[in-house]
């Protein structure tokens, strides 16, 4: 098998997401003025594949300043997922998922600051990991946010299989230029087999995934509990402190720098809602958190995170380590070796819609805030019932929440579209994630055959 990657990589094209640098080429984030400014500095994955004896070929789309999960900029306009081409890809890493999926490229790479990897892996159905941070790290790269504080950024690959996933890793983390800027990260064995105690949940208790998703979470839990392994249910700690540390810390300085992007440059039609509501002042968003508390108390929890002052930022970066540690209390508290849940709370959407689903971003930016491991490994495909399901208000109640109402509508004539669920472990327990990976994919080999080509595990 490290044969076949090997060949994959050796003189063999890849290509890089938009934010990865390459000496002499723009990396504008799809962003029209910072065209013609070629990069000085290449990026460290670009050192690596060269060392692999990869030919990176070609540059591939991003969303408008990157946080998005619609892949749309004014630059290179909007890129579709190969799976319906209605609906987006995922982001901030679309381009890069759409041509994996496509078979237009052997493997991807990308980062992780809310879900860049997860949410394309789960909306075009392919398997990827995001590593604790400092399992993988990467250099002279676009960040997303500079100064994120608490949130974790990772860096990791785009695969067909769990193997292949296990050895890009062996490989990079291998590679002599790599052991340069970090030592002692060697990946170990997988290998490793018996009885596993696993915690899952199929809704985080702040945004609840559609019918869907739910199955598909609940059938992986009866298909591992059939190979003997013992699955615990997990209660996500604390909501409404886990929604304002999340909201609160990815953008602490309330959005100034990410409007500072928008400003004198052509705003993409699909991104236009979301810069709009970065305009809106504290003062507005604070009344907005009474008013709508009644009507939905999502995004009246969403209105009123935001830093206030200074002696604000401290406490809320305070907060969050009391909230890792108990987190990982509670999580010892049972005794598990890893955690399944829900990827996303819908399937793949239209591109009208991620600018308006902001409360969807819990179940990815959640274990990058804990900076814990998570993997996503496709589990089958939406169905006839899951749709029926979707629109009868007793089997997903919306009632008046007008953003529930986004959610649904979001995820309407989905069928066949793929499905998929996050593996979770503690921090700079890559290994242990990748084995549970391979557990789910195994139980799931019928209904989510692998592409054309890829080898079987040794």
């Amino acid at each position: 098998l490290k044969t076949f990657i090997l060949s994959r990589l050796d003189h063999n094209f890849c290509n890089l997401c938009a934010h990865i640098s390459g000496t002499g080429y723009d990396c504008c984030i799809g962003l029209a003025k910072f065209l013609d400014e070629p990069k000085v500095e290449e990026c460290s994955v670009v050192t690596h594949l060269r060392n692999l004896e990869a030919i990176p070929f070609v540059i591939t789309n991003v969303p408008q300043a990157l946080l998005s999960f619609v892949c749309s900029n004014s630059v290179y306009g909007t890129t579709v997922n190969p799976r319906d081409v209605t609906r987006t890809p995922g982001g901030s890493s679309g381009g890069e998922g759409a041509l994996f999926a496509a078979g237009g490229t052997p493997f991807g790479t990308e980062s992780d600051l809310a879900g860049s990897l997860r949410i394309p892996a789960a909306f075009c159905g392919f398997i990827t990991l995001k590593p604790t941070q400092d399992r993988l790290v990467v250099t002279n790269t676009d960040p997303g946010i500079p100064g994120r504080s608490r949130y974790g950024l990772s860096f990791g690959f785009f695969t067909n299989t769990v193997t292949e996933q296990v050895e890009l890793l062996k490989l990079f983390l291998g590679n002599s230029s790599y052991r340069q800027l970090k030592s002692n990260v060697v990946l170990q064995s997988v290998r490793q087999t018996g009885r596993l105690r696993i915690g899952y949940f199929d809704n985080d208790g702040f945004c609840p995934p559609v019918p869907c998703v739910r199955r598909g979470v609940l059938e992986t839990v009866e298909r591992l509990k059939r190979e003997g392994h013992d699955l615990v249910p997990f209660t996500v700690p604390n909501v409404d402190e886990m929604v304002q540390l999340l909201y609160k810390l990815l953008m602490p300085d309330g959005g100034h720098y990410i409007r500072a992007l928008y400003e004198n440059d052509v705003i993409d039609p699909y991104m236009k809602d979301f810069v709009m509501l970065l305009k809106v002042p504290r003062s507005v968003r604070w009344l907005a958190s009474f008013v709508l508390r009644p009507i939905s108390p999502q995004l009246s929890a969403v209105c009123s995170a935001f830093i206030s002052n200074l002696d604000d930022l401290r406490y809320t970066n305070e907060r969050c380590d009391v909230y890792k540690k108990e987190f990982i209390a509670y999580w010892k508290s049972l005794e598990l070796d890893a955690l399944i849940c829900p990827s996303f709370p819908v399937p793949a959407v239209p591109h009208r819609f991620p600018s308006k689903m902001s409360i969807a971003a819990t179940y990815t930016a959640l274990f990058n805030l804990l900076d814990f491991p998570a993997g996503v490994v496709p589990v089958g495909k939406v169905a006839a019932k899951d749709d029926k399901d979707l629109v009868n208000e007793s089997t997903y109640p919306v009632g008046h929440n007008v953003v529930l109402r986004i959610i649904r509508d979001s995820s309407i004539n989905s069928v066949g579209l793929p499905l998929s669920v996050q593996i979770v472990t503690l921090p700079f327990e890559e290994e242990k994630c990748l084995r549970i990976m391979r557990e789910v994919e195994g139980v799931w080999s019928d209904d989510c055959p692998s592409k054309e080509g890829t080898p079987s595990e040794n």
